[in-house]
């Protein structure tokens, strides 16, 4: 019975790949740091193919030492990686495409559950890039866990048992015990509204990129709420055994924020954490973004 989590680290994710930039890598097949870019600047064809590579190769790609982006500039960067879609309908808007997402005291953060954006939208979100603009001093760390090593590093009967399986994934997801969005500022009307908007969708346990076609684990414990075709004893059992599997520290990188640092992620291959672990001020301008129109499928 093996107990180790090694994989081979091939030529396409080594760093001198993507030179010109400063890529380094933050665990050995997975999340890579670059600096040297300026996500305000008028970046060549040749940079815009490379970030996009690294973001493809490495899963989540933290660029350091940022401008503050305005809303234009942060749209206009999150094209580089696909095609900005609407997000989710339950944040604050800056814009209709562009998440403004405050914490402090007296609104304490919530993402503190490992989730992919948006599973719940008829077409999810691809990935995700954020920018926080506005950080505590310490604390408000994000997690994020390689949703594709972990499914590569299932035994291969498990990844046999998962293969064809659907769950099914809801807005108020943890809804099976308690609704994490029953905000008590909503009243029946604005809550069953959202009910009505937001309806559950079926996605595969085990889903391929569409860009990369690599396997990827696609259950997460904020919105996924069962697995079809099982008792519910045993659909519990099961995505409680893959939410604890995401979770081995082999899977995860977490980043220590600076002001204005970007991070962008594809949530078909990682998902996410934000620590909640602070109270001072904290903004997060967040923009997601599905396949680009011209992607060759």
């Amino acid at each position: 019975m093996g107990t180790h989590f090694i994989e081979k680290v091939t030529d396409d994710l080594r760093p001198e790949r993507f030179a010109p930039l400063q890529v380094t890598q933050l665990m050995p097949t997975f999340g890579a740091r670059i600096a040297g870019v300026d996500l305000t600047a008028e970046l060549s064809d040749e940079v815009r193919v490379l970030l996009r590579g690294a973001w493809l190769a490495y899963g989540v790609i933290v660029l350091t030492g940022q401008p503050k982006l305005t809303a234009d500039q942060h749209m206009e960067a999150a094209r580089i990686f696909g095609e900005p879609d609407f997000g989710s309908r339950l944040v604050e808007k800056l814009t209709p495409q562009v998440d403004l997402i405050t914490t402090d005291a007296a609104r304490p953060p919530v993402t503190n559950l490992w989730h992919s954006d948006n599973t719940t939208l008829e077409i999810p979100s691809l990935g995700t890039m954020i920018q926080i603009q506005d950080c505590p001093p310490v604390g408000g760390n994000t997690a994020w866990a390689s949703t594709s090593k972990a499914y590569r590093c299932l035994s291969e009967s498990m990844k046999r048992y998962l293969d064809g399986m659907m769950a099914v994934h809801y807005w108020d997801g943890r809804g099976r015990k308690e609704p994490v969005y029953l905000n008590s500022d909503w009243d029946a009307q604005t809550y069953f509204k959202k009910v009505s908007e937001n309806p559950p969708r079926r996605w595969p346990v085990v889903i391929a990129h569409p860009i990369t076609g690599e396997k990827a684990l696609y259950v997460n414990e904020t919105y996924t709420t069962y697995i079809e075709g099982l008792h519910r004893y045993e659909s519990e059992a099961i995505l409680n055994f893959l939410y604890s599997w995401i979770r081995m520290p082999e899977f995860c990188v977490s980043h220590n924020w600076a002001p204005n640092d970007v991070a962008v992620w594809d949530n078909f291959s990682v998902q996410h954490y934000g620590l909640a672990d602070y109270t001072e001020y904290r903004v997060n301008q967040r923009v997601t973004f599905v396949q680009a129109d011209t992607e060759v499928r």
